[in-house]
């Protein structure tokens, strides 16, 4: 297998910061996508053409580690990225339309919560933006059918916290709300554009996890895909033949998440079998997975490890190697 084949994109923590990387589809890094910055950066949610010829993704170069503009890039290896995006507000959690002439994605450019904008694309340049969306709450994470309707999930803060559920813009600028929440976000829309994938929260055994739902567009009747409560699934991404599920899967911790990895399913397997994406080198802090490769290699991905056992034995050695580190 080449070195320079891309066939699965992630965000890989480490001590520079995140970083984009193309893994193959055992979970092992084959090089290091973007050319990196001379700084502390933050590359994460990258999004691939349908084309499969630029990758767009939100980052931090040039700002602080807490805010985002878009930047684009050729796929290729330690490819030097361009600003797509300028300004003083956040621009994040870009996605193409079908046609691969625009992108759209969350800013909060007008009003200071996040909205919806399209902006065309040519050659790797962006047009005028426009906006698509000015509720009072904050639309986020968009994903974009053929006719060119927006799927996103509406998130608003509430007495109790955070209400989040699922709408859809049809391209006449129409509003309808899909889900009735509330807690419902980052949806993904299948290739065929049937299936919505999903994150859904509830409450297993008296502790909250989010797990992954699918909608059916047709019947608006909605499915559990997997359980596992130990860990929050977020960001599902679809493989292009649609055969496969990606996302990220974190460890929760008491403040903040103990690991974060990228799993799959298959969507034919009854039951549902959560894998795990991991490199040879071991345990390495992943998320926010986009697709390149229009065909996966099914049979490598099926001898990947199963999720949670792997996660266990990951973290086992995580912390094995704190108490070297600490011992006299």
């Amino acid at each position: 297998m080449p070195d320079d084949r891309v066939a699965i994109v992630a965000s890989e923590r480490g001590p520079a910061g995140a970083r984009l990387v193309a893994i193959d589809e055992h979970g092992d890094r084959r090089h290091v996508l973007i050319a990196e910055a001379t700084t502390i950066v933050r590359d994460t949610n990258p999004a691939v053409s349908p084309d499969g010829h630029w990758i767009v993704f939100a980052s931090s170069r040039g700002r602080t580690l807490e805010e985002t503009s878009l930047w684009i890039a050729k796929v290729g290896v330690e490819v030097a990225p361009q600003r797509l995006t300028d300004g003083a507000w956040i621009d994040s959690h870009p996605t193409w339309t079908r046609d691969g002439r625009a992108i759209v994605f969350a800013s909060t450019r007008a009003a200071g919560n996040f909205d919806l904008w399209r902006v065309p694309i040519a050659d790797g340049r962006a047009g005028e933006p426009m906006r698509l969306t000015s509720a009072p709450g904050h639309e986020v994470t968009p994903t974009v059918a053929r006719d060119g309707t927006v799927i996103y999930a509406e998130v608003t803060p509430d007495q109790s916290g955070v209400e989040a559920h699922l709408e859809e813009r049809a391209p006449d600028g129409a509003i309808t709300r899909l889900t009735d929440g509330p807690s419902d976000t980052t949806p993904a829309l299948s290739p065929d554009d049937a299936t919505i994938a999903f994150s859904r929260a509830g409450a297993h055994d008296g502790h909250v996890s989010t797990d992954l739902w699918r909608l059916d567009r047709a019947s608006h009747a909605t499915e559990l895909l997997i359980d596992l409560p130990p860990t929050d699934e977020s960001g599902p991404v679809w493989s292009r033949d649609g055969r496969f599920l990606f996302a990220t899967s974190a460890l929760r911790g008491e403040h903040a998440p103990l690991f974060s990895s990228v799993i799959y399913i298959e969507l034919s397997e009854h039951p549902a079998v959560a894998r795990m994406l991991e490199d040879h080198a071991g345990g390495i802090v992943r998320l926010t997975p986009a697709i390149v490769a229009p065909v996966l290699d099914a049979d490598a991905l099926r001898r990947d490890p199963e999720y949670l056992p792997e996660l266990a034995r990951v973290m086992s050695q995580i912390v094995d190697r704190a108490k070297d580190r600490q011992a006299p």
